[in-house]
């Protein structure tokens, strides 16, 4: 008779805890390190935004001050009796006029403007609800000079404002094509493209803006919005294309060929899966070419006789003599850059998404 033992459970001893020795003092020493660099780095950002704004808020203020207070012996930073009278001076006719008028009149179509923008944002088609912005501010600009007085400043503003958008569209248009085709195509050919547009791009302004200027003259196209056009599209056409390129290079083959696959055009996976993916670096890259069209002064000054846009306008102003320029200069200085700033400030998002995504890059 045999008897079956119960199997003896196996002891497990936990593992012996490993006491590791403690900094004498590093991990304060490490933390005061690290305070220090956010301290310092904070402090040399505040330095910056100090130097960048400054400025601007010096201008702000001169433009809301009488010559009486700008002239003085010692500036009033504070204390000083605020007019909107420079910014009368600068944009309308009418000694008279009441500027809030204006000013509400601005405000609600962009009260208008920015509600339906919103709900683009919120519903599946925002196409629709974008292009009733569009049309809004298209509306509010054509109506503003037929219910003020205004000058010759808001012709130029309107000036400024067709060119740049032209620009943007054309060059975003051929960018958007000619970069897609230069990241999909490694021949030679592609890299001779790619050179001589850079090459084109570091040749200075001044070398074939009289060419510009003699085949105008030619056309009978001199001192109108196409020749700006023309002549601004071209000049930033190989800073779009190169920019593109370098965004057109980050996205897989794989998703253009998968679209394809099923049954999608060239041209349709191009429009419906690239272009989607692309959208900040496209955004990014459009306020760049804004800011270069906006900004144009050498190309608008020799091809426009008289129909200048903004920046030139306020160069011509400075050619008068007068106790006016010192507050109305600085009211034009303000109102030019109020434009971008709304615009960088509403597209910031996509614009540090194209930024890092590879815009700068290539």
């Amino acid at each position: 008779m045999t008897t079956s033992q119960a199997p003896i459970p196996e002891v497990t001893t936990p593992p012996a805890k490993v006491k590791t020795p403690k900094p004498k003092g590093g991990g304060g020493a490490m933390n005061r390190e690290r305070w220090y660099d956010r301290l310092g780095l904070h402090v040399i950002m505040l330095i910056l935004v100090a130097w960048s704004i400054i400025p601007f808020t010096w201008a702000f203020q001169n433009s809301i001050k009488f010559v009486r207070d700008i002239i003085g012996d010692s500036p009033k930073l504070w204390g000083y009796e605020p007019t909107a009278i420079a910014y009368n001076g600068f944009w309308f006719d009418d000694d008279d006029i009441n500027m809030w008028m204006p000013l509400l009149f601005i405000l609600a179509f962009a009260t208008v403007a920015v509600i339906l923008g919103q709900m683009g944002k919120r519903a599946q088609q925002g196409a629709p609800w974008y292009l009733a912005t569009v049309a809004v501010l298209a509306v509010g600009v054509w109506v503003f000079p037929r219910m003020f007085e205004t000058s010759r400043s808001y012709d130029f503003f309107v000036n400024s404002l067709i060119v740049t958008l032209l620009t943007v569209v054309i060059s975003i248009t051929i960018g958007c094509f000619a970069g897609y085709g230069l990241a999909r195509y490694t021949g030679i050919s592609g890299a001779v493209i790619l050179i001589v547009a850079l090459g084109f791009r570091a040749l200075p302004r001044s070398a074939f803006v009289l060419p510009y200027f003699f085949a105008a003259n030619r056309m009978g196209i001199l001192d109108s919005r196409l020749v700006l056009v023309l002549a601004l599209v071209a000049v930033n056409q190989p800073f779009t294309i190169w920019m593109l390129r370098s965004f057109f290079m980050d996205v897989p083959k794989s998703l253009e060929e998968a679209a394809i696959i099923d049954g999608a055009s060239r041209f349709g996976a191009f429009r419906r899966v690239i272009v989607p993916i692309m959208w900040p670096g496209i955004i990014a890259t459009a306020l760049f070419t804004l800011l270069l069209a906006y900004n144009e002064f050498l190309f608008v000054r020799v091809l426009a006789v008289t129909n200048f846009t903004l920046p030139v306008g306020i160069e011509a102003a400075l050619a008068a003599e007068g106790p006016q320029l010192f507050n109305e200069i600085p009211a034009a200085s303000v109102s030019i850059t109020l434009p971008i700033i709304i615009v960088i400030i509403l597209f910031q998002k996509h614009l540090v998404k194209g930024l890092g995504a590879g815009a700068v890059k290539g």
